[in-house]
């Protein structure tokens, strides 16, 4: 593919100088036919003269510019470059046939269309799946071996995830290859009006922040009765997926708050990047004062996504709980009752998660965390394998890294009582 792009390009260069001579050459030939009717029509010696000056000097142009050679050779050239990417094409043409699985573009198959084909009992008739766990089915801990999850697999454990976590459905997610870099752009400034015809003012053009994110390595060693490995593939596809993605999840949840990057080898946490005025500490006696630090990440100054506030649920039902339920003198509810499922603070959605400190509330827009999911998923076998218990070890493994990309999308708030 690549040869074939440069290919083109070389092919596109070269007809833009073939078409350069050409009409080179065209304006040589409109020159020598005024010429010759200039000689035609002069009379005097002066005007004879100067005709012949200008054939001279067009002969020696014409001599210089070489430009029918120059032609030919380039013509040849065109004709080599187009026979070897008709080769080329007839050969990539010849590999799709072979590959119909590629053409069709199963390869980029997403979690919706996994969710379909498990809704039609299809995901379990599909090739790469039956293979998998035929595999996985012969895996044992002794041999040491790996096994690469295939795709439609990994989707759907990446689909799993947010069943078993709280904080990777509100994140910004990238799937990729390899390391990689994000540059943002951290102007925030109006555009500028200006005349029709004027050129646009680059003013403050920000700062381009070049964000690198690593791919560190999450697992879980996890085992599965010998007598699963007889059942159905789909017992033993539920079980194997649910068991890698709810570990995975886990250890992810934990890494986006409290992650301490590379020094530990892992993505960096939200709490730890915060800086020391976005970690603030408010009274209970008032709820204002508790959901007043949002005016440091809501400033007006830029747009900002759905601000979430994320705490323990010993947190929300100790400290919270008694702001949404407000009774009379009688002892009769007069204010809203809590929806325990969807809870809430003064309107913002309340997620809860035990890794959160108990009595802090992190409030902030979570799609300023970007999380790096890398393409391979796979299952090695573990030493630990409890062979009299007649069970089979397998360790999922994954490779993420996550960076909150804008800190100041957080605040948070350590949550005190009243004294006296």
């Amino acid at each position: 593919m690549l040869k074939q792009l440069k290919l083109r390009k070389d092919l596109a260069i070269k007809k833009t100088q073939l078409e350069s001579l050409r009409q080179q050459q065209a304006d040589f030939k409109k020159r020598e036919a005024e010429l010759e009717t200039a000689l035609e029509e002069a009379k005097a010696e002066d005007d004879i003269n100067l005709v012949n000056e200008g054939i001279e000097t067009l002969e020696k142009e014409v001599k210089e510019a070489n430009a029918d050679e120059k032609a030919a050779t380039i013509e040849n050239e065109i004709a080599d470059i187009e026979k070897e990417l008709s080769e080329l094409d007839e050969r990539s043409e010849e590999s799709k046939k072979e590959n119909p699985k590629k053409e069709r573009g199963e390869k980029g198959m997403n979690k919706l269309q996994v969710r379909e084909l498990l809704k039609t009992g299809a995901y379990y008739e599909r090739a790469e799946v039956k293979e998998f766990y035929d595999k996985f089915k012969n895996l044992r801990a002794v041999t040491g071996g790996e096994l690469t999850i295939p795709e439609i697999v990994v989707n759907r454990i990446m689909d799993i995830l947010g069943d078993y976590s709280t904080l990777y459905p509100l994140v910004d997610k990238i799937r990729v290859n390899g390391t990689t870099r994000i540059l943002i752009d951290t102007d925030t400034t109006a555009a500028t009006w200006v005349e029709m015809s004027a050129p646009i003012p680059t003013g403050d053009v920000g700062t381009v922040t070049d964000i690198s994110f690593d791919g560190y390595k999450i697992g879980k060693v996890t085992f599965v009765d010998n007598s699963m490995l007889q059942d159905s593939i789909i017992n033993l596809d539920d079980y194997v997926t649910k068991k890698i993605a709810r570990a995975i999840s886990l250890g992810l949840d934990l890494a986006i708050l409290k992650g301490t990057g590379v020094t530990n080898k892992q993505p960096d946490g939200i709490i730890p990047k915060l800086a020391a005025n976005h970690k603030v500490t408010a009274n209970t006696g008032k709820l204002i004062d508790i959901v007043k630090p949002i005016s440091l990440i809501d400033t007006g100054a830029d747009s900002i996504g759905e601000i979430v506030a994320v705490m323990k649920r010993a947190t929300y039902y100790n400290k919270f709980l008694g702001y949404t339920i407000n009774v009379n003198s009688s002892g009769q509810v007069v204010g809203k009752l809590p929806n325990l499922t969807q809870p809430d603070l003064l309107g913002l959605r309340v997620v809860f998660n035990n890794n959160m400190d108990a009595d802090t509330v992190l409030f902030g827009d979570f799609s300023k965390y970007t999380l790096v999911e890398r393409e391979s998923v796979t299952i090695d076998t573990s030493e630990h394998v409890k062979f009299v218990e007649d069970q089979m070890a397998f360790r999922g493994k994954g490779r993420f890294d996550g960076k909150p990309t804008k800190t100041d999308a957080f605040v948070l708030v350590t949550v005190v009582d009243p004294v006296g």
